[in-house]
């Protein structure tokens, strides 16, 4: 007999399973509520934001992504106005198009932000602080791992 991905024998499963399931409720509840982005503008707009100055280049290196797929991504943010980019020489051979998010992509991005929030903050009803720090606090020791 087979044993369940989430059961007590194969913790790693299960906790597979469990980021499975948050990744897709985000999209689902993006879809459902008729976000302001999708999860892929999002993701890209929140790392673009954070990372002032950064090229196609730096998101596709962090991001374990293929250049053309970010650089597709990119062009279809620029169209619909999000973000920005222009040629800069940044010295030591670093060319590129650095990219900015836009004042509507701030403002799209500070919704979708809230949007997942709010619905971060619902699913954590009922627990305590100390709770929700002891889950923080795990989320942020299994994000600092390698991804190799």
């Amino acid at each position: 007999m087979a044993q369940q991905q989430g059961s007590s024998e194969n913790p790693v499963g299960g906790v597979y399973d469990q980021i499975d399931t948050i990744y897709r409720r985000a999209v689902a509840r993006s879809r459902r509520i008729n976000a302001p982005l999708t999860q892929v503008e999002h993701s890209l707009l929140a790392y673009i934001g954070g990372h002032p100055g950064c090229r196609a280049t730096d998101i596709a290196a962090d991001f374990s992504l293929n250049r053309s797929t970010v650089s597709r991504q990119l062009r279809e943010l620029a169209a619909l106005g999000l973000v920005s980019a222009r040629e800069e020489d940044q010295g030591r051979g670093r060319r590129g198009r650095i990219l900015h998010v836009t004042d509507e992509g701030a403002r799209r991005l500070e919704r979708s932000l809230a949007v997942h929030r709010d619905a971060v903050r619902s699913r954590l009803e009922g627990w305590s602080e100390a709770e929700v720090r002891d889950f923080l606090a795990a989320l942020q020791r299994f994000n600092a791992g390698s991804d190799s």
